[in-house]
């Protein structure tokens, strides 16, 4: 079986690479919670960006509470161990896009190419919006013994949670 931080390492630039969807958690501002999934990319800066209708429970969460979890999770069919199976979380702060600026248009221009002409469809509707959501805690599960914090600006940059980094 392989090193931890090597299993570590792997995953976290598996999720990286192939990231085209994310799992979020919001909360109402009366605190009820939601789960809920969304089309996503990465911008330059590790921010994820996700375009999500206003007409969403997600939406109007962030809006009210601006903060989020991601989750990446391997497909449970992936899964060697349901148990243990691999998963990278981070806690986020929520920012929205303003439709008429160049962010707006550089994001439209990203998820086309990402995601095909699509976009231009959804692009079209007037509630559909992006949101970035800045990382500032990560964390990594490998395995059973092999959960890692992560560096929100430098996935590659771990750190062994509950116990001390190795010398």
């Amino acid at each position: 079986m392989p090193d931890p931080l090597l299993r570590a390492t792997e995953l976290t630039a598996h999720f990286r690479a192939t990231l085209t969807t994310v799992l979020l958690a919001t909360t109402s501002a009366d605190g009820e919670p939601d789960a809920s999934v969304a089309a996503a990319l990465l911008d330059p800066d590790g921010a994820f960006i996700i375009y999500i209708s206003g007409l969403a429970a997600h939406t109007r969460n962030l809006r009210a509470v601006p903060r989020a979890s991601v989750l990446l999770v391997e497909p449970e069919t992936a899964a060697t161990q349901p148990l243990a199976r691999r998963r990278l979380t981070f806690a986020c702060t929520a920012e929205p896009i303003t439709r008429d600026t160049p962010a707006h248009a550089t994001h439209v221009t990203a998820f086309r190419a990402k995601f095909g002409p699509a976009i231009d469809v959804v692009a079209a509707l007037p509630d559909f919006q992006f949101v970035r959501l800045l990382p500032h805690r990560g964390r990594v599960v490998a395995g059973f013994g092999a959960a890692f914090a992560v560096d929100p600006h430098d996935w590659s940059k771990l750190t062994p949670v509950g116990r001390p980094p190795p010398r």
